[in-house]
């Protein structure tokens, strides 16, 4: 039986799309040896069979943090000389609110029988720790809990005190803990208190933005594994690799390009992937990434944001700041806000200002005053969607229903 999806084009692009997804791990990290070295070299302890360091890992999004841990700790794992019983507990904290909840969640990954898992709710804090703690000692040997997004869990404090003082307390008696935190908030460290400071004596470890010359190496290894050979111009990937180093030396960007890239060629049944195309794939990140920051701004920012969305679809005269503070203050009133002040909504226009979501234009009058218009700078329809929560919470205005399904 033939499908409609037979009829789409056949074109040799991807031997291996996924090799260019965010969990992808490949079996060699390249562009960061120095890094490596030094993680490795942090980890001695532990391999060694000793007390080990805790260690934090900080860098801004894409220069390879996670994946540098994932490769280190594997090979730790799989060495045969390694002097001690090893279990690695990874947590991602990006939805871990509270150090309570945190501590059931690691819980429960060691507790064995899922009928016996801690709720989410109901049990005092120190049963909360008792079980975890009890659960962490069964293991004997050294494990090691990775927080990835460390900075998420609100009052990290409390859990980050009592695991580095559970040996000297007694809590601990077979297992050494290690403690690996991984942030992009470079202050992270110094905003905690003074106790957990003394006892966590953290070893950091600060990973760059990648150079144009390390995205390179980066994009043409995943290049090798994802693409047929010979798919992929060498202008693509030097291009793709100077636009990331341009662009905070973030390897995620560089990758997810070359995918975009990619599915064009596919889609438009080319041959190879090309600068062309890849000039094009920054088009569409640029819009994909400033809608993506749209949607987690707060609440009253992104009724600005849909103010002048349907102001822009009147398209009957040019959009002032006085009138779009009257729309953003009649949408807040709606929703049950108090609008803001003139004053705070002018830091709202220069804040989706920088992020290159809309543009703020200072024009003259004919007396020769000065006044700021307002535009969107992607398409109306993007940005919509972007604020699709919002739109549910006041409704649609009759100016976009047009562009929104209902």
């Amino acid at each position: 039986m033939t499908s409609a999806f037979d009829d789409l084009s056949e074109s040799a692009i991807f031997e291996n799309r996924d090799a260019l997804a965010d969990e992808y791990i490949p079996s060699e990290i390249v562009g960061r040896d120095e890094k490596k070295e030094e993680y490795m070299n942090a980890l001695l302890p532990v391999y060694k069979g000793e007390s080990p360091d805790n260690i934090f890992l900080y860098g801004q999004n894409g220069v390879g943090k996670t994946a540098v841990t994932h490769w280190v700790l594997n090979q730790l794992e799989a060495s045969e000389n390694l002097q001690t019983e090893l279990a690695v507990l990874p947590i991602n904290c990006e939805g871990v609110n509270t150090s309570y909840q945190l501590t059931i969640e690691l819980a429960n990954q060691l507790i064995p029988n899922s009928e016996n898992y801690l709720p989410s709710t109901g049990h005092p804090e120190s049963k909360v720790y008792s079980v975890f703690f009890n659960q962490l000692d069964k293991i004997g040997g050294t494990a090691l809990i990775v927080l990835d997004e460390i900075d998420h869990v609100a009052n990290i404090d409390t859990f980050l005190y009592k695991a580095t003082r559970a040996a000297s307390y007694g809590d601990l008696t077979e297992t050494k803990l290690g403690l690996i935190g991984i942030s992009t908030d470079t202050a992270f460290g110094e905003n905690l208190s003074s106790d957990v400071r003394s006892s966590l004596r953290e070893r950091v470890i600060e990973f760059p933005p990648y150079d144009a010359s390390q995205l390179e190496q980066v994009l043409r290894q995943r290049v090798d594994t994802a693409f047929y050979e010979d798919v992929v111009t060498n202008a693509a990937i030097t291009y793709a690799a100077a636009l990331g180093s341009k662009n905070s030396g973030d390897a995620r960007m560089v990758l997810d390009l070359i995918r975009i890239a990619g599915d064009y060629a596919r889609e438009r049944g080319k041959d190879h992937v090309t600068d062309d195309l890849v000039e094009e794939a920054m088009d569409e990140y640029e819009i994909e990434r400033s809608m993506s920051v749209l949607a987690d701004l707060p609440e009253n920012i992104k009724i600005v944001a849909y103010a002048l969305a349907v102001l822009e679809e009147r398209e009957d005269e040019e959009v002032t700041s006085s009138i779009l503070y009257d729309l953003y203050s009649d949408f807040a009133q709606m929703v049950g806000h108090d609008p803001v002040s003139e004053r705070r909504a002018r830091d709202y226009y220069g804040r989706l200002d920088e992020l290159n979501i809309i543009e703020s234009q200072v024009k003259h009058d004919s007396s020769g005053g000065q006044y700021k218009s307002h535009s969107l700078n992607h398409p109306t329809s993007e940005v919509l969607t972007a604020l699709a929560d919002t739109i549910d919470t006041i409704g649609v205005h009759k100016n976009v229903q047009h562009l929104v399904e209902e």
